[in-house]
């Protein structure tokens, strides 16, 4: 693939987002059914549970006593003065840690000193976060996770799975993604509130952020290697689900911007623009020194930014390409992104 290929610009007036009808991509942007799935927009104050109120269920297919370790998280989010969005963030980490279990078992690290720390409770935290009693209870085992949560930069505008793992260091940065629709349901059950911002409620209701033209990735022609869904996780380390599509290509060649934008996020393996309307691409596996442009650069449609890569967790040099749709104003869309290879 030339080096020098310049990008074929689409520039039909379709959502931004619905890219599918340029190249096949299955995008993220499927709405859930539910009338109080994730948000992941709300900055609002975070409600108190009453665990004693807490329903039967199942919420998003967790029952009462998940449900229970899930208010405990809220609470320990609302006695720190964190937003709800912090509280769906917890409630989220926690489903893909435990599946809001307080489980006595769980991964085993090596200490520096040779020992063996055992992962538990709700967020699977080693011994290096607090005693055993304190990591199986999900209210301080919660606290510990939100003391260290507003540490993370942009904490509150980055895609939920990064601030995750930003606390976490778990091995896939993109791991937490599907539990975030899951966890908005729960949250906006256990706070009453439908109608907030834990809701897919909106305002003249879209497919999409916004109109307008977007350009291809790569220099035509390219192919699709892998699409977005469930899948055998094809290297260690990758997810088993692959929210977004891969598209092969030469190493080296050249990777467009699909999207005008701020870079928010370049990091070993992710670099990310997000677009004036709110929404976030992600371009993943291209090597950090390859990256033409750094965070907080602002880049055009079609710009080449950076180079197609094989980073690690990969299975070879492709693109890997996602969307995080996020919201401005009235407009509320399910934020569903995000897994690596």
């Amino acid at each position: 693939m030339s080096q020098n290929a310049s990008p074929a610009l689409a520039f039909l007036l379709v959502p931004v987002l619905v890219i599918g009808g340029f190249f096949g991509f299955i995008l993220l942007l499927t709405g859930s059914q539910s009338g109080n799935a994730a948000a992941g927009c709300g900055t609002g104050t975070a409600s108190t549970v009453d665990v004693s109120q807490v329903p039967q269920g199942p919420i998003a297919g967790y029952n009462q006593a998940q449900l229970v370790v899930a208010a405990g998280i809220m609470n320990a989010a609302q006695q720190l003065g964190l937003s709800a969005r912090a509280q769906q963030l917890g409630v989220m980490t926690a489903m893909g840690e435990s599946s809001l279990q307080s489980l006595t078992y769980g991964d085993n690290a090596i200490n520096p000193d040779g020992s063996i720390a055992d992962s538990i409770g709700p967020f699977q935290q080693q011994s290096s976060w607090g005693t055993t009693e304190e990591r199986l209870d999900p209210f301080t085992s919660a606290t510990t996770f939100f003391q260290r949560l507003p540490t993370v930069e942009n904490w509150e505008t980055i895609e939920p799975t990064l601030a995750a793992h930003a606390v976490q260091g778990n091995a896939d940065p993109y791991f937490y993604t599907t539990y975030w629709d899951g966890a908005g349901q729960i949250t906006a059950a256990l706070n009453g509130d439908t109608t907030g911002t834990n809701t897919t409620t909106a305002v003249n209701p879209a497919p999409g952020c916004s109109d307008g033209p977007i350009g291809f990735p790569l220099a035509q022609p390219f192919n699709m290697s892998d699409n977005f869904g469930p899948r055998v996780s094809p290297v260690a380390g990758a997810s088993s689900y692959h929210p977004a599509d891969d598209l092969t290509g030469a190493c080296g060649a050249p990777v467009y911007a699909i999207q005008p934008g701020t870079v928010v996020v370049s990091d070993r393996l992710t670099l990310s623009v997000k677009s004036p309307e709110g929404y976030t691409v992600s371009y993943l596996h291209s090597y950090a020194n390859d990256r033409l442009v750094s965070k907080g650069d602002q880049v055009t449609t079609g710009q080449t930014i950076t180079l197609i890569g094989n980073e690690a967790p990969s299975t070879g040099c492709h693109l890997d390409i996602r969307v995080n749709p996020t919201c401005q104003g009235e407009l509320r869309p399910v934020a569903q992104s995000n897994s690596a290879v």
